[in-house]
């Protein structure tokens, strides 16, 4: 786990990382409060995450109180997203339901995350998966605002369509994009921020269909504006983070950041000059606009992606896209440099996790791999 956090860490297009894993090194009760203690150690970066049980919120807020520096500071500034997911159709389990109240208590954001199925937990056509993911959402919403009012939400979701030949719930389904898109003009329509679960794949290897699915995920989430993207570095369903995705991921948000931002005039305005100057030197490698406006107008890929001509890609080896990933995740983790969160409050978080562990019959932490 400490490698995805060094690996975000370095990844300037992703706002946020993820407790996208389940600790088995940890006992079961101690899990959700654990990878939470080991996000806000090593990373710097915002935190979606969860619960699993009533009673661990209490120490997960703890660990927010310490980073941010008082309850004040955290409702200011939030910390970290809470996951609540209903069950589908229209359930809310006693502990998701607890969760709802506990974070609109305290001021912490959650994302609600509806799950229909179309054709098999909800109805086969998209309006009505739409329909059903509308009433599963609102009704966290009424959790949440009942408990306190203006406690901060986000209309999200992980619906999908459900593939009867495999029986799967393919994520990079265009009908399942669809989905998203659409739950997200739902949610705009309320006035409230949106999340989705898009921009991932199915496939199980870093091969064209990762590639495929994602960037195609990852251009219409962002043509759509939706506020909060889960996806990058996912593969088989959700059920599969890989380090090498990420930061191929890492790339393609880049790359659909860049668009959004559009085209612009940037001194272009009388054109006569710049072409005067073309005409003269037969370039404009070094001319003045050029070089105030470059980086700006062109967003420049790192080394995951290859824009070398072919004899050049082979003196540098021929790489495959597997490999100048994997070379890029080795380059992460050996750059990767320890928070800048104080000693004082690192000391206190590790203090905080041994206790609950101690609570559920954990007598030490397992050994970390690097210093925090």
């Amino acid at each position: 786990m400490s490698s995805i956090r060094s690996g975000c860490s370095g990844l300037p297009h992703i706002a946020s990382q993820s407790t996208a894993f389940i600790p088995a090194d940890v006992v079961e009760r101690v899990s959700d409060s654990y990878r939470l203690f080991l996000s806000l150690l090593y990373g710097e970066k915002p935190v979606v995450t969860g619960t699993f049980t009533i009673e661990s919120f209490q120490v997960m807020k703890a660990m927010q109180l310490v980073v941010r520096g008082g309850e004040k500071e955290l409702r200011q500034k939030p910390l970290a997203i809470f996951s609540c997911c209903p069950t589908s159709p229209l359930k809310w389990s006693e502990i998701t339901s607890q969760n709802v109240v506990d974070c609109a208590a305290s001021g912490i954001p959650v994302e609600f995350i509806s799950m229909p199925l179309s054709g098999f937990m909800a109805p086969v056509t998209l309006v009505g998966t739409l329909v059903q993911h509308t009433a599963e959402t609102l009704s966290g919403i009424v959790i949440s605002q009942s408990s306190r009012p203006g406690a901060p939400v986000l209309y999200g979701g992980s619906p999908a369509v459900f593939d009867i030949r495999y029986e799967t719930t393919p994520m990079g389904a265009v009908e399942t994009q669809m989905i998203d898109c659409a739950t997200n003009e739902i949610g705009k329509n309320f006035g409230l921020p949106t999340q989705a679960y898009i921009s991932l794949s199915d496939a199980k290897l870093l091969d064209a269909q990762a590639g495929l699915e994602t960037a195609m995920g990852a251009t219409l989430a962002a043509l759509a504006g939706i506020n909060n993207i889960s996806g990058p570095g996912m593969l088989d369903f959700e059920s599969c983070q890989s380090l090498e995705k990420l930061v191929l991921d890492n790339e393609i948000c880049g790359m659909t950041l860049r668009l959004v931002h559009g085209i612009e005039p940037r001194e272009d305005f009388p054109a006569t000059p710049i072409f005067e100057e073309l005409l003269r030197d037969g370039h404009l490698l070094i001319a003045p606009h050029t070089r105030r406006h470059l980086k700006e107008e062109h967003y420049f890929p790192g080394p995951v992606i290859d824009r070398a001509n072919l004899s050049r890609w082979r003196e540098e080896g021929s790489l495959s896209l597997g490999q100048r990933a994997q070379r890029e995740v080795e380059r992460l983790v050996g750059a990767w440099q320890p928070s800048r969160l104080a000693a004082e409050s690192k000391k206190e978080l590790v203090a905080l996790m041994e206790k609950e562990a101690r609570r559920w019959g954990m007598q030490k932490l397992p050994l970390r791999p690097v210093e925090a």
